[in-house]
């Protein structure tokens, strides 16, 4: 569940707490009663991962409808997905449209580097123990091929985007 606080921009009033639409919908119904029409959205609590997405997605009024019937239901691996794109300077509509474009690999660049070749390329046994993964997967970060957005996690398509 994540909670939001809705802070007027009027010093004249205060704001509230809420974990729904329909809570927010009601909290701005009470303002609006006392003149206050504009609000800035603060993220509160929740998993790590949706605060990342918050702060990227820029919640807003505008927004805020929008973050709980479809943000609030993405798990972990979509959510880094979105926020990748929304980081790299997607809009927020554009970035729903290809965040399942995004591919992700839990691991390091050097098991992935190595992962790669051994499915793709046909080694003579006697020379496996030659191949540097390491200097494999430096150099696939240097040509953009993968990109490193958290402890062992790559974006593998990254160049896409």
């Amino acid at each position: 569940m994540t909670t939001f606080y809705a802070q007027p921009y009027s010093l004249d009033h205060t704001g509230f707490y809420f974990e729904s639409l329909e809570e927010f919908e009601t909290g701005m119904e009470k303002l609006n009663k006392r003149g206050c029409e504009e609000v800035e959205i603060q993220f509160i609590d929740g998993e790590d991962y949706h605060a990342s997405l918050a702060k990227e997605a820029d919640i807003n009024q505008a927004t805020v409808a929008l973050w709980f019937e479809t943000l609030d239901d993405l798990d972990a691996h979509d959510t880094t997905r979105l926020t990748f794109l929304l980081e790299r300077g997607f809009v927020l509509d554009d970035a729903l449209s290809r965040y399942e474009d995004v591919c992700l690999y839990q691991g390091s660049a050097r098991d992935y580097a190595q992962e790669l070749i051994e499915e793709t390329t046909q080694i003579p046994e006697n020379l496996q123990y030659y191949i540097d993964y390491e200097a494999i997967a430096r150099d696939m970060r240097l040509n953009g091929e993968i990109e490193e957005i958290g402890r062992e996690t790559l974006v593998t398509n990254a160049y896409e985007f």
